[in-house]
């Protein structure tokens, strides 16, 4: 069995070890994005473990120009936090003053209380004033002077992969298209963003595995990605790479792919290299993702109502809260018990926010028997799903092997 599906089962320790010492190292966009988001000594133990791959770095056309199209904006977005930092602590100072006036105007309520807090508060908030101020001063200039940018520029020199040539470029757009249709990951989960950039995982994707079957060597793949059209999830749990990525490379390219999220692959790069693990380094990393999970996640799973639940056949409702305008939400849900193969999905909105909602298309999909993915994408330019509950009924259903076989039967006699 461990020949035939050599790709479901964890590498040994000998093997993860190999390719540590042998394999490519490629990284996604937003691991070089996130290097300006970091403090100096986290970027540095993250730029250290990478420089460990010495000649053996190697970075997609897809990974390298993502990098470049975002990285001022990144820059920018990062310079931005020192304001917004800025008006939180002027916004905490109105409300504590506000307050202090409020408990003056008590005349049961001792003077000493307002003045401890005065003594105890109005430092705090002037020590953070100044403390953000110092930080915004001492944060590099990256527009004008990019260190981060000559050090990527050196460990990838002469290490960029070639884009796809025009005529690839219409089939490979051609296959996003119908493996969007089908939530084939990677990527399926962008349906719905502007332009080719729907197209960006599957394309990096197949960049990575074309370098793969061309060296003949296995990859480490390292993201910051955390959706679920990379990784499999199980209540809420990343169990590891979706299977269907490994597969495919299995069949693709007839090599091995790990794939780490950035803070894992920090923690192994030093676990490899035999150096202690820089834990806040690793936390910091981690806090970074979970602030932008939560920026991207716009959206809530309430409630998913399973009416039927068979191994042909599922019904139910699943109920989505959306907490910022977005142009298409994702949810997803479960089929418990599994579904006997693969089904088809239909799916209708019951319940919106508002009466007037901006013309929308609903697109849903199931990429193995377990679980499922709906989408309300609006079809309007420029405007936004308005925030609140979306309700949609699902079914799910498949062929049954033993009615299928009875009415063969019942035709034959017929005939």
């Amino acid at each position: 069995m461990k020949d035939e599906f050599n790709w479901y089962f964890r590498p040994s320790e000998d093997e993860i070890k190999s390719i540590w010492e042998n394999g490519i190292l490629t990284v996604d966009a937003n691991v070089l994005l996130d290097l300006y988001r970091y403090h100096e000594s986290t970027r540095n133990s993250l730029i250290n473990s990478l420089k460990h791959f010495e000649k053996r770095l190697w970075l997609s056309h897809q990974a390298a120009e993502e990098f470049i199209r975002n990285r001022t904006k990144v820059i920018v977005s990062s310079e931005k936090t020192f304001n917004e930092a800025k008006k939180e602590v002027e916004k905490f100072n109105a409300n504590f003053e506000s307050a202090v006036s409020h408990l003056k105007g008590n005349r049961i309520i001792p003077s000493e209380v307002t003045e401890h807090l005065l003594t105890a508060i109005t430092p705090a908030i002037e020590k953070a004033q100044q403390e953000i101020s110092k930080a915004e001063s001492e944060y590099p200039k990256y527009l004008k002077s990019d260190p981060i940018l000559e050090e990527l520029i050196n460990m990838f020199s002469k290490s960029i992969g070639e884009d796809f040539k025009t005529d690839e470029l219409i089939a490979i757009k051609k296959e996003a298209e119908q493996r969007i249709e089908k939530e084939i990951p990677p990527g399926y989960l962008d349906d719905g963003k502007a332009g080719d950039q729907p197209y960006g995982d599957f394309m990096l994707w197949r960049q990575i595995l074309l370098h793969s079957k061309n060296k003949e060597t296995p990859i480490i793949f390292v993201t910051s990605e955390r959706k679920e059209d990379w990784w499999e999830k199980q209540s809420g749990k990343t169990i590891g790479p979706r299977p269907e990525l490994l597969k495919e490379a299995s069949d693709f390219c007839g090599n091995r792919i790990l794939i780490y999220q950035t803070d894992r692959f920090l923690e192994f790069a030093s676990k490899q290299s035999g150096s202690d693990i820089d834990n806040d380094a690793v936390e910091e990393i981690r806090a970074i993702d979970t602030l932008r999970s939560n920026i991207e996640n716009a959206v809530e799973l309430v409630e998913q109502n399973s009416l039927v639940g068979t191994k042909f056949l599922h019904e139910g409702e699943l109920v989505l809260k959306l907490h910022k305008p977005v142009r298409n939400i994702t949810g997803s849900g479960n089929f418990m018990p599994r579904m006997n193969s693969i089904p088809t999905l239909e799916t209708t909105l019951i319940e919106s926010p508002q009466d007037d909602m901006p013309r929308i298309k609903i697109r849903s999909g199931a990429g193995n028997n377990w679980g499922f993915n709906l989408h309300i994408i609006s079809v309007e330019n420029g405007i936004l799903l308005p925030v609140g509950i979306y309700r949609l009924k699902y079914k799910a259903s498949c062929e049954n092997p033993e009615i299928q076989e009875e009415k063969t039967v019942l035709d034959s006699a017929d005939d």
